[in-house]
């Protein structure tokens, strides 16, 4: 009897050892199927997130976030085989709407916002596209202009694009642009702007100092009092850096200083601003702007693409408060405007349903373009950093057109085309235009324009 007892509790304990030995082993399992489960849904979500990576490079999350047009060394992208299908597929999935790509435009430039890339654009884009441009007599310059018969290229009363340095008269233009045209400017905050203007027009020749900031602040001191540069047109050395984005755009600043409410006299003029021009782009979202520009005025891609170049080598900065609050003090009309045409901007971006995607398409495409075209960069005009292309992109019209500023383009073209320039002028003109980074005049005449220059990049 005791045996048997004594059996039996073994037996009962080794099937208890083995009951719980079964269940651990079973949590055991479950906890491998869960881990083998978790695995597979991270290897999925892994292979999702990387083929969207190509498509979407990033998502703006806040209004606040910046596109510069670009303010330091431009940064060149290392072409990835990977990369390059994933624009390609990106190029099909995001489709231009049924629309006719915009031929009539009257572009106000203004002065330090980017507006020379822009006519940069402006006339690439007339010369792919066989639109014609209105231009001012051979030899042209950048000084300030009013519009008027005299001035403008022989032998052409009407052209399609206007995109100039002029202040804007919407009347004259309309009697020399076709039909149809479509009116847009750009603006930039107006701090910025002074800084770069100042910089940019010699202005610390002017006033000589130890430091920029310094020289900013003597500019002030030499005018006596603020009021001065607010309350009368007479500012000394003030050209192209006051209020100057008021001034390209047609503000009187005489009838300014006489008006009684001169309040009311700026928002009677932003009212009258929000009727001329169809598009206002703004200067700290350069590459969101172009895209906005590329779907209002239903243009492609290639259309819009820029090179990064004259970048300032030495950033000239003021970082005093008190100086900081007197620019913005006498920048108060160019203030209003920028104030006023931000938000709007803001209003007609968040019409756009996937903007922000096509945006980050378009800059994927421009990285890539400028790796094609471009290899290395140089001192170059006003001691700013100017591109050195490839030797792909110095067969390339798209490459040598984009890196070659708006002046000597507008020259070649305007050479080109005035009726007045003789035979002998011409052969000058050709020994003048010899850098081979730019364009120069025979291959204006003679470099095909319909290449694809994003196939060629990608």
């Amino acid at each position: 009897m005791t045996l048997k007892r004594v059996n039996s509790s073994s037996l009962l304990a080794i099937k208890r050892m083995y009951e719980r030995s079964l269940t651990q082993i079973l949590q055991v399992l479950r906890r491998i199927r869960c881990l083998t489960y978790a695995m597979v849904l991270i290897t999925f979500t892994t292979l999702v997130l990387y083929l969207l990576h190509d498509v979407i490079s990033f998502t703006i999350t806040s209004r606040q976030t910046v596109f510069p047009l670009s303010y330091g060394q431009p940064q060149f992208a290392v072409t990835v085989h990977h990369e390059k299908a994933a624009v390609i597929r990106v190029r099909k999935t995001i489709k231009k709407a049924e629309c006719k790509s915009q031929e009539n435009i009257i572009f106000t430039k203004t002065h330090k916002t980017g507006s020379s890339t822009i006519t940069n654009i402006l006339l690439r884009y007339g010369e792919i596209h066989n639109h014609t441009q209105l231009l001012y007599k051979y030899p042209s310059s950048t000084e300030y202009k009013r519009l008027e018969e005299s001035k403008l290229l022989a032998g052409r009363t009407k052209a399609n694009i206007f995109a100039q340095h002029a202040n804007h008269n919407i009347e004259f233009l309309k009697n020399h642009i076709q039909e149809g045209a479509k009116t847009f400017t750009i603006l930039r905050s107006p701090v910025s702007q002074f800084l770069s203007a100042f910089s940019f027009f010699g202005k610390t020749r002017l006033y000589p100092a130890d430091t920029f900031e310094e020289s900013v602040k003597l500019f002030f001191k030499s005018h006596g009092h603020q009021r001065y540069l607010k309350d009368t047109r007479f500012c000394k050395n003030c050209g192209n850096l006051v209020n100057a984005n008021a001034f390209d755009m047609g503000f009187s600043t005489e009838r300014y200083v006489n008006s009684q409410d001169k309040e009311s006299f700026i928002g009677g003029f932003l009212e009258e601003a929000a009727r001329s021009w169809n598009l206002v782009l703004i200067t700290e979202y350069f590459d969101l702007s172009l895209v906005l520009l590329k779907r209002r005025f239903c243009l492609e891609y290639e259309d819009i693409l820029y090179l990064r170049s004259l970048e300032r080598v030495k950033k000239e900065t003021v970082e005093e408060p008190y100086t900081l609050a007197a620019i913005k003090d006498i920048q108060h009309i160019d203030q209003a405007i920028y104030s006023y045409f931000n938000d709007t901007f803001w209003e007609e971006v968040e019409k756009e349903e996937g903007i922000f995607e096509e945006l980050a398409v378009f800059q994927k495409l421009n990285r890539q373009v400028q790796s094609f075209c471009v290899q290395g960069s140089k001192v170059g005009y006003h001691g700013t950093l100017a591109n050195v292309l490839s030797d792909e992109g110095k067969d390339n019209f798209h490459c040598l057109a984009m890196n070659t500023r708006c002046l000597p383009f507008s020259l070649l073209l305007e050479a080109r085309d005035d009726m007045r320039v003789t035979e002998e002028k011409l052969e000058e003109i050709k020994g003048e235009y010899t850098d081979p980074d730019s364009l120069n005049y025979d291959q204006i005449i003679n470099l095909d324009r319909k290449t694809d220059i994003i196939n060629l990049s990608l």
